[in-house]
C-alpha cells in the first residue's frame, strides 16, 4: 500500500506560482490597475491582504509563516480590552486610502459609539456606500472574532479564484518530469495507491493521470484534506487557518478563536471524511503502508494530522523526499519533532527526489528507465 503525501513544494517544482506572496503581488498589482479605492472591490477592503502586505517583510516564504502570522494575529487580538470586557461596544473607522493598516494597529482606528444598534454577527458595516472610509459597528467581542473571520474566508475564497483563473487555467500541458512510480516501489498493475494532497490543487492528476492509468490504479479518488479549488460563485471549502491550540501554556485561547483553527475547519468544510475513510484503510491494510512525502515542510501547523496518519499503522514505512541539502536537514529536524527520534530510525528514508535511481520526481533529461518505469 503506498501513499503519496504532496505538500506545496510538489506544486513549486513543477514551476506553479502557489506561493502566498505570489497571490499578494497579483494582489498589488490589482491596486495598480486601479488606483481609486472602491468599497465594493473585496481585494481593497480586505483587512487580511492589508496586513500580510504590510508585514510580508517579517514573514518567512512558505503558507506555514502565513499560518503561523494568522496565529500571531488573532493571539494579538484575543488579548485586546474589546475581546476581554462583557460589554465593549465600539466603532472600527478607517480609511481606504490608510496604506499602513495591519492587526497590531488595530486599536487605533476604535472610537465609541454613539448608542448602538442590533447586529446579528455582533458586528455590522455601517454606511456601505461610503466610498471614503470603512465603518464597522463591533456589538459584541464575539462580532470581532466572526469580522476577522469573515474576512480570511474572503481572503481564501479570492486566493480560490487565483489559483483557477491566473495559475491552473495557465498550466502547461506537460511535466518536465516523470512521476517514477517504479523507483519507489509501486508495482506495475497495483491497485492500492492513494493520493493525500495538502494542496488546493490537482496539479498531480492533472501531469500524470495517464500515468496512473497505465501503470497502477488510484482505487480512490484523491483527498484533498485542505479542500479543492472549484469554480463556485460563492462556496469555498478551502482550509486555511492555524495550528491547534494544545501547546499555549501558561495563556489560554479563547474559545471563540477556535474558528481559526484548521482542524474546526476539516470538519466545518467537509474535507475530514474522505480524510478519515483513508485513514481506515490504512490501519487495516495487510499489505505494508508506504507513504511518500513530497514537497510537505512537515511544521507544526500540520503536525497533529501528520502524526496521526503516519503513526496509524505500526508496520509503517516514511519515505521523505526532499530537494536540496539545505531541506534535508530541516526536514530530518521536523519528522524527529513530529514522530520521535525511534520511530524516525525505525521507518524513515530520506532521498533526494530528483535522483533518477530512487528518486520520484526525475528530469525528462535524466530518465533511463522505461515508459512505464
Amino acid at each position: 500500500m503506498n501513499i503519496l503525501i504532496l505538500g506545496n513544494g510538489f506544486d513549486l517544482a513543477h514551476g506553479l506560482k502557489t506561493k502566498y506572496s505570489d497571490f499578494l503581488n497579483y494582489c498589488c498589482n490589482q491596486f495598480h490597475k486601479f488606483p481609486t479605492y472602491k468599497p465594493t472591490d473585496k481585494y481593497y477592503n480586505n483587512l487580511w491582504i492589508r496586513h500580510f502586505i504590510n508585514v510580508q517583510q517579517k514573514m518567512g516564504d512558505t503558507w506555514i509563516d502565513l499560518e503561523k502570522e494568522i496565529f500571531k494575529v488573532i493571539q494579538h487580538i484575543s488579548q485586546l480590552p474589546i475581546i476581554n470586557s462583557s460589554n465593549y461596544q465600539r466603532i472600527f473607522n478607517m480609511n481606504y486610502d490608510d496604506g499602513i493598516f495591519n492587526f497590531y494597529n488595530f486599536t487605533k482606528y476604535l472610537i465609541e459609539p454613539m448608542g448602538s444598534t442590533s447586529a446579528e454577527k455582533g458586528y455590522l458595516k455601517c454606511d456601505p456606500y461610503n466610498e471614503i472610509q470603512l465603518k464597522l459597528y463591533f456589538k459584541t467581542p464575539r462580532g470581532v472574532v466572526n469580522f476577522l473571520y469573515d474576512q480570511l474566508r474572503e481572503f481564501t475564497k479570492l486566493f480560490e479564484n487565483y489559483l483557477i483563473n491566473e495559475v491552473l487555467n495557465h498550466i502547461e500541458s506537460e511535466s518536465k518530469y516523470k512521476l517514477s512510480l517504479k523507483s519507489i516501489g509501486v508495482t506495475e498493475g497495483s491497485k492500492d495507491v492513494h493520493i493525500l494532497n495538502f494542496n488546493y490543487t490537482d496539479t498531480c492528476e492533472r501531469f500524470y493521470k495517464a500515468k496512473f492509468s497505465g501503470y497502477c490504479d488510484i482505487n480512490i479518488k484523491p483527498v484533498y484534506v485542505h479542500g479543492k479549488v472549484e469554480n463556485n460563485n460563492n462556496e469555498c471549502n478551502l482550509i486555511l487557518g492555524t495550528q491547534s491550540f494544545d501547546k499555549l501554556p501558561p495563556y489560554t485561547m479563547p474559545m471563540d478563536f477556535n474558528v481559526f483553527k484548521k482542524h474546526n475547519q476539516r470538519h466545518k468544510y467537509g474535507t475530514i471524511e474522505p480524510y478519515q475513510d483513508l485513514l481506515r484503510r490504512i490501519k487495516k491494510s495487510k499489505s505494508m503502508p508506504v507513504f511518500h512525502v513530497i514537497g510537505h515542510s512537515l511544521d507544526n501547523t500540520d503536525e497533529n494530522i501528520l502524526k496521526h496518519i503516519l503513526l496509524i499503522n505500526s508496520n509503517s514505512k516514511i519515505n521523505i523526499y526532499y530537494h536540496n541539502e539545505e531541506t534535508q536537514e530541516r526536514l530530518m529536524n521536523k519528522i524527529n519533532d513530529i514522530i520521535g527520534e525511534e520511530e524516525v530510525m525505525e521507518k524513515v528514508m530520506f532521498t533526494y527526489q530528483h535522483d533518477p535511481k530512487r528518486g520520484i520526481l526525475i528530469p525528462q533529461e535524466e530518465l533511463t528507465f522505461t515508459t512505464n518505469s
